[in-house]
C-alpha cells in the first residue's frame, strides 16, 4: 500500500507542478526525453518512475531538490488520510 500512495503522491504534485506552468504533458515528456504515456502513468499514480527519469521530469519542470519535500509531505498526508 505504501508504494500506491507515494506514487499516487508523486503523480499528484507532479501533475499540479506542470499545470501551475501551463505546459502539456507532451511538452515536459519531450522536454525530459520520455515518451508521454508514461509521464501520464507516472502522473497517475500508476506507475513510479525510476530515479534518472524522476530526475529528468524535475529538471523539465524546472523543480529544485527542496520540491521533494513537499512530495514527502504531500505523501505522509495521503497515508494518513488512507490509514483513517
Amino acid at each position: 500500500m505504501k508504494d500506491y500512495v507515494f506514487a499516487e503522491a508523486l503523480g499528484r504534485f507532479l501533475r499540479l507542478k506542470r499545470l501551475e506552468q501551463d505546459k502539456t504533458l507532451e511538452k515536459i515528456a519531450s522536454i525530459a526525453h520520455i515518451n508521454d504515456k508514461n509521464l501520464g502513468r507516472i502522473e497517475r499514480g500508476e506507475k513510479i518512475p525510476k530515479a534518472h527519469t524522476l530526475f529528468r521530469i524535475f529538471i523539465a519542470l524546472n523543480l529544485t531538490k527542496h520540491t521533494f519535500d513537499d512530495i514527502l509531505e504531500l505523501y505522509e498526508f495521503l497515508k494518513n488520510e488512507k490509514d483513517m
